[in-house]
């Protein structure tokens, strides 16, 4: 491990910095980020950080603070405003105390910090105040974790760190955590041995320094020491495997997030991890018992469940044996999990909300990891912690053997009385497509990319598809920056077979499976279909306004019935539909078959549970009035271009933003199949019969 710090970028954080928050707070967001930013360190959210120094208060008081990481900070892209200041006095009295509950320790945090609206301070603050230096680091690093998971740690860090490491044995985060380094600090500094590293059994690593450089590079130091000690003491060596079939993986996954709902009542946004780590570690001999002892630190429960579920290897080709094998699987799952509930509940005394006992991340052999989570950041972070489960899981085994922390003590964090309050306060209604996957073709401009912005505010993770590729790009950055996790851009004809396939394949690898489709693209064709010319435009017409969306029905189609839990095939018809308009057959005879087509649909997936509409939009001001269209459908209908858009009996233009918010519509309505909305401002013309 090598250090990144670098004299000129300190620099540039302090004159950036400098200026409001001080030297010594910009100089900790600097070695903040560096460590942050390395996996093998931190991992989403994990470890804290700390500086102390003065502030003059408003009434020109100067006090002694505590800046610390605030809870629900990412140390990988923290601000200034991501430490909340405390007055140290104060936090130092606290850890005098015989006894505080966690509750009674978050409440008094908060009453010594500075400035009331900052976030709340790490629940190790009381920690970091009680030792005795100016930089405090805090990491999970793997090579230390390598190291306390296994049999005798605390023998084997004494033998890696040296006789000056203060070695904590595990202790649950918190008031309690921080009296017993308080208590064992005090002991060795009487008897003349002040530590210069603090390894946390289970849990990670401690350095500090009277500079943010000194303690960021001690902990490179000491974890460099943690490394090469492993790779003298372990042989390990992991068999070549070959790569997992994507074709194989984007049919299996919409299977498998199936079977989570049908079991759970909840959709889940998955992903598949298919590294070659992760599918190395998924073909061991004795998967059954290394993955079963527990997570590598107990803070990692909280995203990754005491346990994985291990699956045998599944074929997508047998559809009716998966499910079976799937859905045993997962209610032995629940089942194991309430049981560990109920066990762990009766050794720990007191009240708790049973959490729910579905599995987060899935080891199937020969394939890798299947992760889920409420969004797609979630099963991504779950799958970053896992691999790197598995890592400290290969490199102990090697050893001594891995061993984490016990059941009870993984139990406690899961139920912790912190964590249990964060659950009544996210308790609400959420949006109606949260956890829902929807695929948007012609996405790029107009309809469809109003209605992918539509289905993302009402909380879809959304596919975003269109021919031009580049000005996909151009039109969704925005939405791109807004919402990256739940946004994924890909290139698709609609007119070609393949496109379509990959398109839903990757998209299906993405999000774990579809549930709203949105068969949007299209082109205008006119002029008289009589005659050779007119013969032409229909034909072309057709392939895009007609077998286009039957491209994209089927391969979508598929991956519902697959998926087993429901969804919806939304399609953008055109009033033209039923009502006609003078030399626009090449157009609108698709858009009637595209109606019959979207009804059929209906009929034909029924008892898949599976819904399938249409809009019936008019007159929308999108680049498919382009190249004189437009004009040329004004003059067809004898009226100027602006009162072409408001000649309704509305008197109303309608926007591509009313045609979205039907297509959302549709997609939670549960009840309604075999529906064409009409979104045209009111055309008698083209009421549907």
């Amino acid at each position: 491990m090598e250090s990144r710090y670098r004299a000129a970028e300190a620099a540039q954080f302090v004159e950036t910095y400098g200026p409001r928050w001080g030297e010594d707070l910009a100089l900790r967001v600097y070695t903040s980020r560096l460590l942050g930013q390395d996996p093998d360190l931190v991992l989403h959210g994990g470890g804290n950080t700390s500086v102390k120094t003065r502030v003059t208060e408003l009434v020109g008081d100067t006090t002694e603070v505590l800046y610390v990481k605030g809870s629900g900070w990412d140390l990988g892209a923290i601000e200034p405003d991501g430490f909340p200041a405390c007055r140290l006095a104060q936090l130092r009295r606290l850890c005098e105390l015989p006894s505080m509950t966690d509750e009674q320790m978050v409440s008094l945090l908060r009453s010594h910090m500075l400035e009331p609206s900052a976030p709340t301070p790490s629940v190790e603050a009381l920690l970091h105040a009680y030792l005795p230096f100016k930089y405090i680091d805090h990491t999970h690093a793997d090579a230390v974790l390598d190291i306390v998971d296994q049999p005798g740690s605390n023998q084997l860090v004494r033998e890696v760190f040296g006789d000056r490491v203060l070695f904590i044995p595990y202790v649950m985060p918190g008031f309690a955590l921080a009296k017993k380094v308080a208590d064992l600090w005090r002991a060795l500094t009487r008897a003349g041995r002040e530590p210069n590293v603090m390894i946390l059994d289970k849990h990670g690593i401690f350095t500090w320094g009277e500079t943010a450089m000194e303690s960021y590079e001690r902990m490179i130091a000491n974890v460099t020491r943690a490394e090469h000690w492993i790779e003298e003491a372990t042989a390990l060596s992991r068999r070549t495997i070959s790569s997992p079939s994507p074709d194989a993986c984007a049919r299996l996954a919409p299977m498998i997030r199936g079977a989570l709902a049908r079991a759970s009542g909840e959709r889940w946004i998955c992903s598949f991890r298919m590294t070659p780590q992760m599918v190395s570690f998924c073909d061991r001999n004795d998967l059954d018992e290394i993955t079963q002892l527990g997570p590598a630190t107990p803070d990692h429960v909280l995203r990754t469940k005491p346990k994985p579920l291990l699956l045998p290897p599944l074929s997508p080709d047998d559809r009716h044996k998966t499910k079976a094998t799937l859905d045993a699987a997962i209610s032995e799952y629940a089942e194991q999990y309430r049981a560990y509930f109920r066990r762990c509940s009766a050794a720990r005394p007191g009240e708790r909300r049973e959490l729910d006992p579905w599995p987060r991340v899935l080891l199937i052999e020969g394939l890798g990891a299947f992760t889920a989570g409420k969004t797609r950041k979630d099963a991504e972070i779950t799958a970053d912690i896992y691999e790197h489960t598995t890592g400290v899981i290969e490199q102990a085994t090697a050893n001594a053997g891995y061993e984490p922390a016990s059941e009870l003590d993984i139990f406690d964090v899961e139920y912790w009385s912190l964590e249990q309050a964060k659950l009544k306060k996210s308790a609400g209604a959420g949006k109606p497509l949260d956890r829902h996957v929807a695929f948007v073709t012609g996405a790029a401009s107009g309809i469809g990319f109003a209605t992918a912005r539509a289905l993302l505010a009402a909380g879809a993770h959304v596919a975003l598809t269109d021919r031009d590729e580049e000005a996909l790009e151009r039109a969704a950055q925005s939405l791109v920056e807004a919402h990256s996790d739940r946004v994924f851009l890909l290139p698709c004809d609609v007119t070609s077979k393949d496109d379509v396939r990959v398109a839903i394949r990757k998209a299906t690898l993405r999000f774990g499976g579809l549930d709203v489709v949105v068969s949007n693209a299209g082109a205008a064709f006119e002029g008289p279909i009589h005659g050779e010319q007119g013969d032409s435009a229909l034909r072309a017409s057709l392939e895009v306004n007609l077998l286009g969306h039957q491209n994209v029905a089927r391969f979508a189609s598929d991956v519902l019935i697959q998926q087993g839990s429901g969804g919806v095939l939304l399609f953008n018809a055109s009033k033209s539909a039923f009502n006609q308009g003078p030399d626009f057959g090449p157009y609108a005879i698709p858009k009637a078959a595209l109606v019959a087509l979207t009804r059929q649909y209906a009929v034909d997936l029924a008892p898949y549970g599976i819904r399938s509409n249409a809009v019936n939009a008019d007159r929308i001001r999108t680049g498919i009035f382009g190249g004189g269209m437009l004009e040329a459908r004004a003059r067809a209908r004898g009226v100027g271009v602006d009162e072409y858009f408001r000649a309704n009996l509305l008197r109303r233009e309608t926007t591509a933003a009313d045609v979205a918010q039907a297509f959302v519509y549709l997609a939670t309505a549960e009840a309604t199949t075999g529906c064409v909305i009409t979104v045209d401002g009111g055309n008698a013309a083209a009421f549907p019969r």
